[in-house]
């Protein structure tokens, strides 16, 4: 069950020399850490360039207005989400799915245990966005609301979730789900509304259980079992 990989494009000037691509990067960055502050309408050339500790021109040089700024930040975002925890973790979800058999569905004892195993790593995974990456929470929501309204966003937001989408598919094809695509799209909801319950959730309220114990369900239900 292979992850899915994708070439994502920036839109704003490239840089030239290795030096200037630090720049345009830390430029970048520091728009990212804006949106998680305040929000996409936080980000304007001049914010970005004091957060950066960059000039002004330098941020009209790499970026001509405000659109290829955010395009480009959540094309960032998106490039870093994917290689620094998505990835990964379809990665370990492969390589322990791969002890089992092709059609685990065919063997009710196996299936069980591994759905018990996926929603302990569902879990797991949900409570280290809650724990350690909310700013990575709150921009991915972000630019989903910016994304309704501006069709640059949007088309960077679907090609986001195309990617997202696919891995979830192929869990499920394996599972042997029916209309995996329908029901992937159902579990992406699930862990993003988990997400946010994290991010609600007094300390102590939003436990490992509570979690895995919703993975799990979701799971069973989408399975019919």
């Amino acid at each position: 069950m292979p992850t899915s990989k994708s070439t994502i494009a920036f839109q704003g000037r490239k840089a030239a020399r290795e030096g200037s691509e630090q720049r345009r990067l830390a430029i970048l960055h520091a728009a990212l850490r804006i949106v998680a502050r305040e929000g996409v309408r936080g980000v304007r050339h001049r914010a970005v360039a004091t957060e950066a500790g960059v000039p002004l021109s330098a941020t009209t040089y790499y970026f001509k207005d405000i659109h290829d700024l955010l395009a480009d930040a959540f094309t960032l975002y998106a490039k870093e989400s994917m290689e620094g925890f998505i990835d990964p973790f379809w990665s370990r979800a492969n390589l322990w799915l791969s002890a089992y058999p092709e059609k685990v569905r065919q063997h009710p004892d196996q299936l069980g245990e591994v759905l018990e195993h996926l929603a302990a790593m569902g879990a797991d995974y949900v409570a280290m966005r809650v724990s350690t990456l909310r700013d990575n929470i709150i921009m991915d929501h972000a630019f989903r609301y910016a994304a309704m309204t501006d069709a640059r966003m949007h088309a960077l937001a679907i090609q986001h979730d195309q990617r997202l989408l696919g891995n979830f598919i192929r869990l499920l094809q394996y599972l042997g789900a029916n209309e995996v695509e329908l029901a992937a799209r159902s579990l992406i909801g699930a862990v993003r509304r988990l997400e946010y319950e994290g991010m609600l959730s007094a300390v102590g309220e939003f436990t490992h259980e509570r979690v895995r114990h919703a993975m799990h369900h979701q799971l069973r239900a989408m399975l019919l079992i």
